[in-house]
């Protein structure tokens, strides 16, 4: 069966999946901040003070946008997509592009920056659509159990 006539995915689940997957974003940051410790502790001999708030906000979103390419290109699927039996499809049921990613990650991005407004517009649209949804022409589809 086709992921188009998969029912679209509650909030709430979706939410759930952002949660699982933001441990391992973080976890993902702090490898990656303690590998620029290390190498600014190599070059200059000292320990860096903290970074400035553009250098963690670049670095944070880079981290999430190769994460979740990379997963939803690979399989439609991030760990905590699997955890809560939900895809990512296209509305045309094409493959997931480069460019989805980037307008989904940018506007997903954006709507947890200005306190998740995109997201709870979901609640309020009819198709349970969030900004990112729409900037993608992407949806998130729930795969019950017994149709998986």
């Amino acid at each position: 069966m086709s992921l188009q006539n998969y029912p679209t995915a509650p909030l709430l689940r979706r939410l759930a999946a952002l949660a699982y997957d933001g441990l391992i974003v973080i976890a993902l940051y702090i490898m990656v901040g303690m590998v620029l410790v290390a190498i600014i502790k190599t070059i200059s001999g000292e320990f860096p003070g903290g970074f400035p708030a553009s250098v963690n906000l670049s670095l944070m979103f880079t981290i999430c946008f190769l994460y979740y390419s990379h997963s939803w290109r690979k399989g439609g699927q991030t760990i905590g997509m699997k955890a809560w039996r939900l895809r990512i499809t296209t509305l045309d049921g094409s493959h997931i592009r480069l460019s989805h990613c980037m307008l989904r990650t940018g506007m997903g991005f954006f709507s947890l920056v200005i306190f998740g407004v995109g997201f709870f517009w979901a609640w309020l649209d009819k198709q349970q659509r969030t900004w990112h949804d729409m900037a993608s022409l992407t949806r998130i589809v729930y795969v019950p159990k017994d149709m998986s």
